[in-house]
């Protein structure tokens, strides 16, 4: 039982269910807390392809450079082993930490045309 509570312990800090807020100024006195909206498909697809190009690369040229051990084996056993270390490596450490980032970068441009000039191009 206690390695049940330990293990969802664990998904919750890897991936928590909460909404993250971010501060919306409603006036220069008065803050408003709102959802920040979800990432689009689009960007969401970005970030999984990102994520997952470097470390199918990464993980070809260690298994090449293995070549006695790995060459040896089936194919299908080269992938299994080989989506069964890059797959969740990408899931609960990698795609996160990008998604992250494209939020903030996506907040940081709204934030930046919004304070612009409504006649002023950036």
């Amino acid at each position: 039982m206690e390695s049940l509570v330990l293990a969802s312990a664990v998904v919750e800090h890897l991936a928590p269910t909460t909404t993250r807020y971010r501060p919306v100024r409603v006036n220069r006195l008065a803050r408003d807390l709102v959802p920040a909206p979800p990432p689009s498909i689009h960007v969401r697809a970005v970030a999984t392809w990102v994520s997952i190009f470097p470390l199918v690369t990464l993980g070809m040229t260690v298994m090449a450079l293995s070549g006695p051990i790995t060459a040896a084996w089936p194919t299908w056993l080269r992938a299994l082993s080989l989506t069964g270390v890059v797959v969740p490596t990408a899931v609960y450490l990698v795609v996160p930490r990008v998604l992250a980032v494209s939020v903030r970068w996506m907040s940081w441009r709204r934030g930046r045309s919004a304070a612009a000039e409504p006649g002023e191009r950036l």
